[in-house]
């Protein structure tokens, strides 16, 4: 025994080299078996490819990328793909879209039949294939709950809880809808200081029927009425026409009293009132709605040039013109003020539909 400065310990004399190759040998031959068995037990996990032995591992090819599936029938596109929306499958919410196809005559009916429903049996009778109705008077009342801040208050016996839905019920069915609108002729509104046509004493300016006229060179009031337009558009219906489109006429009551510049700026009515339908045309274009304007012979030939209304804005901005009278001379007048297409755009007024004409007609209430 050879002990150490602190305990006792066997001797068990030097390794020798035999030692090391006999323990060499051993571990060799481990890992001889070691391989053999992996050999045998993973034959699944081999496969022999062109780039050699390649080893799939059930954990590695768990992490490899999955295989692209045959497609099989597949459709292709064309076009520009900046073009294809990534949302282009799903379904968003539209508005109620227009006729195809503007009626050729139409029936006045109260707003009352809109909203029960017998306007279509109105229509039928009558042989119209489309109705109008009135949904701003002169008065400014209107038929339905704007949310506009200028709006007036609403027609007789409408129920402001439940007409908006009424008239968008309405208009989703078969029968082409028309909506009035008195433009700038509005006695609830032009009563106001801030939106009347002011006379050359600065008192508010009346026509021949005692009525308030708004000053159509106001933003907010061509703002207003546009933001009417686009609720009507944006309930369903097909086509909207302008009454009192313009300054007031000769006809509408003494012109030599108003007031010049401000209100009534002379010498910029045409640009004014081309704006404004401009401005309209814009608004109701993305719902399909036409727009269309009622005015008078005289107005319309160019013999009253004090409206502001003109053939160039009526060929840029409006679908249909609305006049009474004579329709051979109405057209005449249309032709020669330079007005286009006139003979398919001009719906003739009259007191009653006559079926024996093919000519767009309508039946109008003054």
């Amino acid at each position: 025994m050879r002990r150490s400065q602190f305990d006792y310990h066997s001797y068990r004399g030097r390794k020798t080299t035999t030692d090391w190759l006999k323990r060499i040998a051993l571990v060799l031959a481990i890992l001889v078996v070691l391989l053999v068995a992996a050999l045998l037990l993973g034959q699944p996990f081999f496969s022999y490819t062109d780039d050699g032995l390649k080893v799939n591992l059930p954990f590695f090819s768990q992490q490899e990328e999955p295989q692209t599936p045959d497609p099989g029938n597949v459709s292709v596109v064309e076009g520009n793909p900046d073009d294809l929306s990534p949302d282009a499958s799903q379904e968003t919410p539209t508005q109620p879209e227009a006729a195809d196809v503007a009626a050729s005559s139409l029936l006045s009916v109260p707003l009352s039949s809109l909203l029960d429903g017998s306007a279509a049996q109105l229509a039928q009778e009558a042989g119209a294939d489309g109705v109008w109705v009135d949904l701003k008077n002169d008065q400014g009342a209107l038929g339905w709950q704007s949310q506009q801040p200028l709006a007036s208050a609403l027609q007789e016996g409408v129920d402001a809880a439940t007409v908006n839905q009424a008239l968008i019920d309405w208009n989703q069915g078969d029968v082409y809808t028309m909506a009035r609108l008195s433009c700038f002729r509005d006695e609830a509104l032009g009563a106001n200081m801030d939106y009347t046509l002011r006379t050359s004493s600065d008192y508010r300016w009346r026509d021949s029927g005692d009525s308030h006229w708004t000053s159509p060179a106001i933003p907010a009031v061509r703002d207003y009425l546009v933001g009417l337009m686009t609720e009507l558009a944006q309930m369903g219906f097909d086509e909207i026409v302008l009454d009192a489109c313009g300054f007031p006429a000769q006809a509408d009551g003494p012109l030599d009293n108003l007031q010049q510049g401000g209100t009534y700026p002379q010498g910029e009515l045409d640009q004014v009132i081309t704006g404004f339908l401009q401005q309209a045309a814009q608004a109701l274009e993305p719902y399909g709605t036409r727009l269309s304007v009622h005015s008078t012979q005289e107005v319309l030939s160019g013999a009253d040039q004090n409206t502001g209304l003109t053939a160039a804005a009526l060929n840029q901005s409006v679908e249909r013109i609305w006049c009474s009278g004579d329709r051979t001379q109405i057209l005449v007048a249309l032709e020669s003020s330079g007005v286009e297409r006139a003979q398919e755009r001009l719906v003739s007024l009259a007191a009653q539909l006559d079926p024996g004409v093919e000519t767009p007609q309508a039946v109008w209430t003054e």
